[in-house]
Protein backbone atom coordinates (compact mmCIF):
# COMPACT_ATOMS: atom_id res chain seq x y z
CA UNK A 1 0.00 0.00 0.00
CA UNK A 2 1.32 3.27 -1.44
CA UNK A 3 2.05 5.75 2.04
CA UNK A 4 0.32 8.92 0.37
CA UNK A 5 -2.90 9.51 0.17
CA UNK A 6 -4.38 11.07 -3.12
CA UNK A 7 -5.85 14.76 -2.72
CA UNK A 8 -9.26 13.85 -2.69
CA UNK A 9 -8.77 11.33 -0.08
CA UNK A 10 -6.91 13.79 1.88
CA UNK A 11 -9.62 16.10 1.37
CA UNK A 12 -12.92 13.66 2.29
CA UNK A 13 -10.69 13.17 5.48
CA UNK A 14 -11.38 16.32 6.27
CA UNK A 15 -14.96 15.53 6.77
CA UNK A 16 -14.08 13.64 9.90
CA UNK A 17 -12.89 15.31 13.38
CA UNK A 18 -10.30 12.66 13.19
CA UNK A 19 -8.79 12.89 9.87
CA UNK A 20 -6.54 10.37 10.83
CA UNK A 21 -8.73 7.43 11.45
CA UNK A 22 -11.18 8.40 8.19
CA UNK A 23 -7.78 8.23 6.00
CA UNK A 24 -7.08 4.53 7.63
CA UNK A 25 -10.65 3.51 7.23
CA UNK A 26 -10.99 4.81 3.03
CA UNK A 27 -7.17 2.73 2.93
CA UNK A 28 -8.32 -0.41 4.38
CA UNK A 29 -12.27 -0.81 3.74
CA UNK A 30 -12.54 1.33 0.90
CA UNK A 31 -15.43 3.01 2.76
CA UNK A 32 -15.80 5.53 5.75
CA UNK A 33 -18.62 6.54 7.89
CA UNK A 34 -18.30 10.42 7.50
CA UNK A 35 -20.29 13.56 9.58
CA UNK A 36 -21.81 15.95 7.65
CA UNK A 37 -22.14 19.63 7.98
CA UNK A 38 -18.66 20.24 8.62
CA UNK A 39 -16.77 20.18 5.03
CA UNK A 40 -20.34 19.38 3.45
CA UNK A 41 -24.09 18.57 3.68
CA UNK A 42 -25.54 16.12 1.20
CA UNK A 43 -28.52 15.95 -0.82
CA UNK A 44 -30.64 12.46 -0.91
CA UNK A 45 -32.69 11.85 -3.48
CA UNK A 46 -34.58 8.89 -4.94
CA UNK A 47 -32.15 6.53 -7.42
CA UNK A 48 -34.36 7.49 -10.50
CA UNK A 49 -34.15 10.90 -10.07
CA UNK A 50 -30.63 11.08 -8.71
CA UNK A 51 -29.23 9.64 -11.77
CA UNK A 52 -31.30 11.37 -13.63
CA UNK A 53 -29.95 14.85 -12.53
CA UNK A 54 -26.81 13.15 -11.83
CA UNK A 55 -26.23 13.27 -15.77
CA UNK A 56 -26.35 17.42 -15.93
CA UNK A 57 -24.95 18.68 -12.69
CA UNK A 58 -21.44 18.19 -12.23
CA UNK A 59 -19.28 17.90 -8.89
CA UNK A 60 -18.81 14.97 -5.99
CA UNK A 61 -21.99 12.36 -6.44
CA UNK A 62 -22.73 9.19 -4.68
CA UNK A 63 -24.69 6.57 -6.26
CA UNK A 64 -25.88 3.60 -3.15
CA UNK A 65 -27.85 1.07 -5.17
CA UNK A 66 -28.69 -1.00 -2.28
CA UNK A 67 -30.38 1.82 -1.26
CA UNK A 68 -31.68 3.07 -3.90
CA UNK A 69 -30.64 6.31 -3.34
CA UNK A 70 -28.27 8.98 -5.09
CA UNK A 71 -26.64 11.68 -2.26
CA UNK A 72 -25.26 15.22 -4.00
CA UNK A 73 -22.40 16.98 -1.63
CA UNK A 74 -23.57 20.40 -1.53
CA UNK A 75 -21.87 23.44 0.75
CA UNK A 76 -22.64 23.07 4.54
CA UNK A 77 -24.34 25.99 4.77
CA UNK A 78 -26.46 25.71 1.48
CA UNK A 79 -30.71 25.97 1.73
CA UNK A 80 -32.78 23.31 0.25
CA UNK A 81 -36.16 23.64 -0.64
CA UNK A 82 -37.42 20.71 -2.88
CA UNK A 83 -39.85 18.65 -1.84
CA UNK A 84 -39.21 15.52 -3.47
CA UNK A 85 -35.68 15.07 -1.37
CA UNK A 86 -33.90 15.71 1.54
CA UNK A 87 -31.15 17.88 2.82
CA UNK A 88 -28.76 15.81 4.99
CA UNK A 89 -26.69 18.18 7.69
CA UNK A 90 -25.19 18.40 11.33
CA UNK A 91 -27.01 15.15 12.61
CA UNK A 92 -26.41 12.83 9.79
CA UNK A 93 -23.65 10.57 8.76
CA UNK A 94 -22.76 8.88 5.52
CA UNK A 95 -21.01 6.21 3.85
CA UNK A 96 -18.71 7.36 2.10
CA UNK A 97 -16.58 5.66 -0.22
CA UNK A 98 -12.88 5.85 -1.10
CA UNK A 99 -12.71 8.35 -4.53
CA UNK A 100 -11.26 5.52 -6.70
CA UNK A 101 -14.34 3.26 -6.34
CA UNK A 102 -16.12 4.32 -9.09
CA UNK A 103 -18.88 1.29 -10.44
CA UNK A 104 -20.70 -1.17 -7.85
CA UNK A 105 -20.61 -3.60 -5.63
CA UNK A 106 -22.01 -1.20 -3.11
CA UNK A 107 -21.46 2.54 -3.14
CA UNK A 108 -19.45 4.05 -5.56
CA UNK A 109 -19.18 7.18 -6.59
CA UNK A 110 -21.03 8.85 -9.98
CA UNK A 111 -18.86 11.81 -9.92
CA UNK A 112 -15.94 11.40 -7.03
CA UNK A 113 -14.35 14.54 -5.64
CA UNK A 114 -11.17 15.82 -7.03
CA UNK A 115 -9.58 17.27 -3.74
CA UNK A 116 -9.80 20.28 -4.68
CA UNK A 117 -12.74 21.23 -2.52
CA UNK A 118 -15.89 21.61 -5.47
CA UNK A 119 -19.35 20.81 -4.30
CA UNK A 120 -22.30 20.17 -5.92
CA UNK A 121 -24.02 23.69 -6.68
CA UNK A 122 -27.46 23.90 -5.46
CA UNK A 123 -29.11 25.98 -8.25
CA UNK A 124 -27.82 24.11 -10.68
CA UNK A 125 -29.10 20.70 -8.87
CA UNK A 126 -32.99 22.34 -7.86
CA UNK A 127 -33.00 23.34 -11.61
CA UNK A 128 -32.25 19.27 -12.73
CA UNK A 129 -34.82 18.29 -10.11
CA UNK A 130 -37.21 20.89 -10.91
CA UNK A 131 -37.27 20.66 -14.67
CA UNK A 132 -37.75 16.55 -14.65
CA UNK A 133 -40.68 17.39 -12.47
CA UNK A 134 -41.92 19.92 -14.77
CA UNK A 135 -41.84 17.34 -17.57
CA UNK A 136 -43.72 15.14 -16.25
CA UNK A 137 -40.93 12.34 -15.88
Amino acid sequence: MPDTITAAEAWLATADPDPVHATRWLRSAKIVLLPLGRVWAAVKTSEHEGLAAAAVVPGPIIHDPVGRAVYFLIPPDAGWGHPDSLRLGDTCWLSTPVPSVTEPPGSYWISPPDGSGLLVDVVRLQAALVGRAEAGQ
